[in-house]
């Protein structure tokens, strides 16, 4: 008998896929969403996507679900054997796996702080913080850039920059996954005012001190 399924679109910041859940509760990604979001090259087929993955890809683990799109199964990767291809990719070198480590390692780690305070995370809230810190991220490596433009190359004078640039936003260092969704807006703007500051050729403290 056949294992039935509704399918939603999964939100994940910015990122987005069909998420799978069968009638028995479980959850899982169907395998050609694997080319749909950019993990593997499309019309792969199980043995080839066994060559391509190796141990991060093991057939033995996949499941035939119905769902609503088509009148025939589909294979289905059960959802904690994604988080481990997902893992394997991203080591790869896979950009679309690496963007989507990034925004899972953010969104879990404020989760678990979130939880051990006892603060109500909802959906939406969720949401919003996680597109914010891709956000943050992705503004991050222009700063940077600049900042190797005006001849910071010593990492110690970078490291400084940083510090005094995330202690005047009240940020402390290695806490960015850590900071409520107040702090991670300002840090949005202040890294894209910053840069655009010395794109105009400000000196980076001089820009510094004009936020």
């Amino acid at each position: 008998m056949s294992i039935k399924a509704d399918i939603t679109q999964v939100q994940i910041g910015p990122l987005s896929l069909e998420g799978l859940m069968s009638e028995n509760g479980d959850f899982g990604v169907a395998v050609p969403q694997l080319a749909s979001i950019d993990f593997v090259p499309p019309n792969r087929s199980i043995k080839q996507l066994e060559s391509l993955l190796g141990e991060a890809f093991q057939s033995h683990f996949i499941k035939k679900w119905k769902t609503p799109l088509n009148p025939k199964e589909v294979n289905v990767i059960p959802l904690d054997q994604f988080q481990n291809l997902v893992r394997a990719l991203d080591k790869k070198g896979n950009p679309a796996a690496t963007r989507f480590v990034d925004a899972m390692l953010g969104l879990s780690l404020h989760q678990l702080f979130a939880d051990a305070f006892g603060i109500k995370f909802e959906a939406e809230h969720r949401q919003q913080w996680l597109t914010t810190r891709l956000a943050t991220k992705h503004d991050f490596r222009p700063l940077t850039d600049m900042l190797q433009h005006f001849g910071f190359s010593d990492k110690k004078d970078y490291a400084r920059f940083i510090w005094a640039f995330q202690t005047k936003l009240g940020i402390e260092s290695g806490t960015r996954d850590e900071i409520d969704i107040k702090k991670l807006v300002a840090l949005q703007g202040a890294q894209v005012k910053l840069t655009t500051l010395m794109e105009c050729g400000v000196p980076p403290w001089q820009a510094l001190a004009k936020l």
